[in-house]
């Protein structure tokens, strides 16, 4: 069967860790293509102040080159609000003879509960769940550690299946988009934390304006 990941995110900007988080889940699963997917307009936080079609021409330059990375444009192009169950739904109909494995951190794990039709983002495809130290996994909401107990596999190829979860020993880079955001408000160089950094610098998005 056909594996694609699913990595979503603001990537307010993108940056050398969601880098190495797609090229993990892609090396340590045996996908055949991880697609990296810019969010639009996210429910569960506000809008960011860069544009969709912005972000999304930064992470096309990072990964340009790049094999197995991808990235698709559906919630660039959406109107509303970019619910993950949409996407992934979508993408299963794109996709129909294909396992989806997404990706989320440990800290919108813990939040899972909140999401629209979260029960139902659990049957789409197979959950993978950035662990994080700082996000224990004994300290979930009742609902979420019966799921989890219920679901949880190894995160191997030969475990990959529909309606499983599995946790991935992902590197943990000492980057962040804030990070660089606010090195860029300083005048700071950002180049050892992103690809992208002559673009980021050249926009003038995230410099400090008088």
């Amino acid at each position: 069967m056909r594996t694609i990941g699913v990595f979503g995110g603001t990537f307010d900007p993108i940056h050398y860790g969601h880098l190495a988080l797609a090229r993990c889940l892609r090396t340590s699963l045996a996908l055949d293509e991880v697609r990296l997917i810019p969010t639009g307009l996210p429910p569960h936080r506000p809008a960011p102040p860069v544009s969709p079609q912005q972000r999304l021409a930064w992470v096309q330059a990072a990964i340009a080159g790049e094999s197995g990375l991808l990235v698709d444009d559906r919630e660039v192009n959406r109107e509303g609000y970019c619910y993950t169950i949409d996407t992934l739904l979508e993408l299963q109909q794109d996709t129909p003879d294909a396992l989806l494995v997404w990706l989320i951190g440990a800290d919108s794990w813990r939040q899972l509960t909140r999401w629209h039709r979260w029960r139902d983002l659990l049957e789409v495809g197979h959950l993978v769940i950035a662990a994080r130290p700082e996000y224990a996994f004994n300290d979930l909401s009742p609902d979420l550690a019966a799921e989890f107990a219920a679901r949880h596999v190894n995160a191997t190829p030969a475990q990959l299946s529909r309606g499983k979860i599995s946790q991935l020993a992902s590197p943990l880079l000492p980057v962040s988009s804030t990070l660089i955001r606010d090195k860029l408000s300083r005048g700071e160089d950002v180049s050892a934390l992103t690809p992208v950094s002559a673009l980021l610098v050249a926009s003038g998005l995230y410099c400090f304006k008088e």
